[in-house]
């Protein structure tokens, strides 16, 4: 099978896509027989991802198998005075906060169908979205450990900079400059 990746920009973002990663979004979050669950899928499409599509630095990867959208990845400049940011910076240590937060790429959402897993696709949505990044550094919140999520991030590069940030989520960096010559 052969997966491309494409990256997007807002204007790109139309109804057969945004119902394409609703698809997604629900197939690897929800459960299609709970209207809860579908709810969340279409205010994810309608709703989160036009309002994060209006920030700056907003990149979104879209991964295509088979002829189906099979996952996407999305992030944006994250900046104080943005809830995530603001929040982080009551979270973590004052040090992290002045290193990490503000201005960072924040990769808020990488996501494969379950259908699709295991073929690497993870990996080139990552690549895709990070390559040639404007930001010295990137932010992202995951569950550490043997999780697929930690494996893919660490793999890359991605460490741990302040565990236990939300229950059982852990604030990842990736410092960008490493890769620039």
């Amino acid at each position: 099978m052969t997966t491309t990746v494409q990256t997007l920009g807002r204007k790109q973002i139309d109804r057969a896509l945004r119902d394409a990663l609703a698809r997604v979004y629900l197939a690897a979050y929800g459960d299609a027989v709970l209207p809860e669950s579908v709810l969340d899928a279409e205010n994810f499409a309608e709703a989160t991802l036009r309002r994060h599509s209006r920030r700056a630095g907003f990149r979104l990867v879209v991964s295509v198998t088979a002829g189906e959208v099979s996952g996407y990845g999305y992030g944006f400049t994250g900046k104080r005075g943005q809830f995530w940011s603001d929040w982080l910076a009551g979270a973590v240590p004052a040090d992290i906060v002045e290193t990490w937060v503000g201005d960072h790429f924040e990769l808020v959402d990488m996501v494969v169908d379950p259908a699709y897993r295991g073929l690497g696709i993870g990996g080139l949505l990552h690549d895709h979205l990070v390559d040639g990044l404007p930001q010295e550094r990137a932010l992202l919140a995951t569950v550490p450990g043997q999780g697929a999520a930690p494996h893919l991030y660490e793999g890359r590069g991605w460490q741990v900079v302040a565990a236990d940030i939300d229950g059982a989520k852990a604030l990842y960096g990736l410092d960008l400059r490493q890769d620039r010559h």
